[in-house]
């Protein structure tokens, strides 16, 4: 019996090229950290054999680069959190990677281990196969142009991150820098950014749970 109700038509499928024009796909925050997803997953290719993460790796750079260097230096020189820089530094010496010497009652200085000095080397012979991995749809003139917007995307924003580079905690290598050194490094460091400082801080308090959560899959 008809009861006067009509059926609803199927819903058609949305065109391939609606999707793509999707508006928040158009905006930098998207588009970077699509890049950063594609980045970390090229990486995590080339080192699959060695349990190894980017951020670990740049971590094991910065210990081998600056010998008896501490973990809240590291987490500086690397930008990362100080949860963040303490799991990976705990990871890397349960591997076997680094070693913690007691400096004093609340620092461990940080070195190298000789099985951390032969993970270096072998990532270090696949760094440039990964870089060309990422690059490689740009021309060599691209590449150039790409790279110094980059880093001046990242210079220029430094203090809106949550946790910035710091270029005064780089240490001279074997020592500590000299005068001229910090001085310069002080000037190339950009102008704290009070405004985002404020902004973090008011996110901070909801936003910790899922950082929580989120430091533990990047370390």
């Amino acid at each position: 019996m008809n009861t006067g109700t009509r059926s609803k038509p199927a819903a058609q499928a949305r065109p391939a090229e609606s999707e793509v024009a999707f508006e928040p796909m158009n905006h930098p925050g998207h588009l970077v950290r699509r890049l950063h997803q594609i980045c970390v997953a090229v990486f995590m290719d080339a080192a699959k054999n060695y349990d190894l993460t980017h951020v670990q790796f740049a971590a094991l750079m910065a210990i081998d680069h600056f010998p008896d260097i501490d973990q809240t230096r590291v987490g500086k020189i690397v930008a990362l959190d100080r949860q963040t820089i303490s799991i990976v530094v705990k990871r890397l010496s349960e591997k076997g990677l680094i070693e913690r010497r007691q400096k004093d009652k609340r620092t461990n200085a940080l070195h190298i281990t000789g099985a951390g000095r032969a993970l270096i080397d072998v990532m270090q012979a696949r760094i440039q196969d990964i870089d060309d991995t990422i690059l490689g749809p740009l021309t060599d003139a691209e590449k150039e142009v790409f790279m110094a917007l980059l880093r001046k995307l990242v210079d220029h924003n430094n203090n809106l991150s949550r946790a910035p580079c710091c270029a005064e905690e780089q240490p001279q290598r074997g020592g500590e820098a000299s005068e001229g050194e910090q001085e310069q490094a002080q000037r190339a460091a950009p102008m704290p950014n009070r405004a985002a400082a404020a902004s973090q801080g008011k996110g901070k308090k909801a936003a910790a749970p899922a950082a929580r959560r989120s430091r533990q899959a990047v370390a």
